[in-house]
């Protein structure tokens, strides 16, 4: 009886197409991969800027006015997963204080969140919602 020698196995050249194969996949879909992280964490800078809103209207029950001092009505400047920061208290659109306020905050480096295309949400007193992309605000957070 004869022997049949089988090797079982993969050659160089095979392992090469699979390893440059993955990298191909991997360079297209990294990119996208990150975006869609980012877009996702922009809910968090939403978030803070709706609890702020809320602690906002808060205040002016208890003293007849808005504040332009976070501290005073009790709103953390920074949001609850780090992602967004630098809230911001304004007066616009009306220019008192008293009357109205605009919130505004933006990207932390957290995880490179500041690369995003969105540089900036907003949300005002009249329930207006905005981002700053490119420099440019436009209505909505969507």
């Amino acid at each position: 009886m004869r022997q049949v020698n089988k090797q079982l196995g993969f050659t160089l050249i095979e392992m090469v197409i699979v390893v440059l194969i993955v990298g191909i996949l991997s360079a297209i879909a990294f990119p996208a991969y990150d975006d869609y992280i980012k877009r996702s964490r922009r809910g968090d800078g939403m978030d803070t800027l709706m609890d702020a809103a809320q602690r906002m209207e808060v205040f002016r029950g208890r003293t007849a006015s808005y504040t332009n001092t976070a501290a005073l009505a009790g709103i953390d400047t920074d949001s609850a997963e780090g992602y967004y920061g630098n809230l911001t208290i304004t007066s616009a659109p009306c220019g008192d204080i008293a009357n109205c306020y605009t919130l505004s905050v933006t990207p932390t480096t957290k995880s490179n969140q500041d690369d995003d295309d969105v540089q900036a949400f907003s949300y005002d007193s009249t329930g207006l919602k905005q981002r700053l992309i490119g420099g440019v605000w436009t209505n909505s957070w969507q």
